[in-house]
């Protein structure tokens, strides 16, 4: 992916011309931003709307830039469109890996002096700040920490079931066999490959355990994909995906979390974005919805992180650019932001009583040093987006056919996740 990243990024200096001609013709800066990012759904978009009003208040003007379609693909795509246009955005929502392959052709600008006016390595969790920070530079303003290992349910279902969430397997076996009686769909399910490898990642977290979804994620130890608890966890996604019927489609996650919200299914398992959708809908966790960590996944933090890069460009607006660095870092907005998009704040120096009983869960592992951070595959945090699709299309393969086989998916995966990590 870097190699691609670096070729591309040639063709982008070939554009030098134009963008020097365009900075002629743009030398007063305004206070207007260019805002490219992927938050359609209703919950995001209330939560762009959002950081927009807390910009306005500083003075600076939201220029939305909203690219529908799932992961953020399509928006990259646009991103690079206009990169080479010698149009690029002033701010674009880049994340994980993502953002060091931008940095290394020198397209992002670093936030250096807004890291160290604002305190971040004070005032933002460890995990976070590394997250940003590559060679030395800060890069990125972070937004809010999702958890992907999380499990919402229907209150009023459980309450009229008479069961307790699940906090094992086992306990989420019977859930699922008296949602069923009741002629309720137990789990929410998409055949879409992004939310196969969501699913997969959280139940692999639970089976292999922090350590071992280190060395199979992170350290990308091959040898470590054919140990038995990654059988199992195949096992237990094909076996979640049985629950969905006999023909289960490739459906956006919001309807599965209308589905959820609508008391025609039982559970969901789908990062905590989900939560912000529901609120958005007039859900409320305390009275229709609740968030568990996934069975096996307890003291556990399965984390993707949202950020900004400032891009460079030939408006010269690093002013403005730093102004919204500083802007949506700081504690009003990260409260204001994070409540409505389902994440918790990148701050440790918040109030935490502030949150919903969800995010108090999320923020409480998060912040305690006994509990496992690990970054998300599919959500880019742990590998590039060749090595993120191919894992989630080796998954769908194997759900999808019906005479696949777990073993031979499990050595396609160690050949897809071999290549070590770079050293930030």
């Amino acid at each position: 992916m870097k190699a691609s990243i670096r070729a591309w990024g040639s063709l982008v200096f070939g554009f030098s011309l134009a963008l020097t001609a365009i900075a002629v013709m743009a030398q007063t800066p305004g206070t207007s931003v260019d805002v490219l990012h992927w938050w359609t759904s209703s919950s995001e978009r209330r939560a762009a709307d959002q950081l927009a009003s807390q910009l306005a208040l500083a003075g600076v003007q939201w220029k939305d830039a909203a690219i529908p379609g799932g992961g953020g693909m399509a928006a990259v795509k646009v991103l690079k469109s206009r990169v080479l246009m010698g149009d690029p955005p002033d701010v674009a929502q880049l994340i994980g890996t993502t953002l060091t392959d931008w940095a290394d052709i020198k397209l992002v600008l670093p936030l250096n002096g807004v890291a160290q006016r604002q305190r971040w390595q004070s005032v933002l969790f460890p995990t976070v700040l590394d997250l940003v920070t590559y060679k030395g530079d800060v890069i990125a303003a972070p937004l809010g920490i999702h958890r992907i290992n999380t499990l919402l349910y229907n209150r009023r279902l459980f309450a009229h079931i008479g069961l307790a969430p699940p906090r094992t397997w086992a306990q989420f076996e019977v859930a699922a066999q008296k949602l069923q009686q009741a002629g309720i769909r137990p789990l929410a399910w998409s055949d879409e490959p992004w939310q196969i490898a969501t699913v997969f990642e959280t139940v692999l977290l639970g089976e292999a355990g922090p350590t071992l979804y280190q060395d199979l994620i992170v350290r990308r130890h091959s040898a470590a994909w054919l140990d038995p608890r990654v059988e199992r966890a195949l096992q237990r996604l094909r076996w979640l995906r049985n629950l969905a019927g006999e023909n289960p489609q490739e459906r956006v996650w919001t309807e599965g979390a209308r589905e959820l919200m609508n008391d025609t299914t039982g559970m969901m398992i789908m990062g905590d974005w989900a939560k912000g959708e529901l609120m958005a809908w007039g859900a409320n966790p305390a009275r229709d919805f609740g968030c568990i960590e996934v069975p096996g996944t307890s003291g556990m933090h399965l984390y993707s992180i949202d950020t900004f890069a400032m891009l460079v460009s030939p408006r010269q607006r690093e002013a403005v650019q730093e102004k919204i660095a500083e802007v949506v870092v700081g504690p009003v907005a990260q409260i204001a932001y994070n409540r409505i998009k389902g994440s918790v704040p990148v701050r440790r120096d918040i109030d935490p009583s502030v949150l919903d009983s969800c995010a108090r869960q999320s923020w409480d592992t998060f912040s305690n040093p006994a509990s496992a951070r690990v970054p998300s595959l599919a959500h880019r945090m742990a590998a590039d987006e060749n090595i993120k699709d191919a894992v989630a299309q080796a998954l769908w393969r194997y759900l999808t056919d019906p005479k696949g086989d777990t073993l031979e998916t499990q050595r396609r995966l160690a050949t897809i996740i071999r290549t070590p990590v770079m050293e930030r």
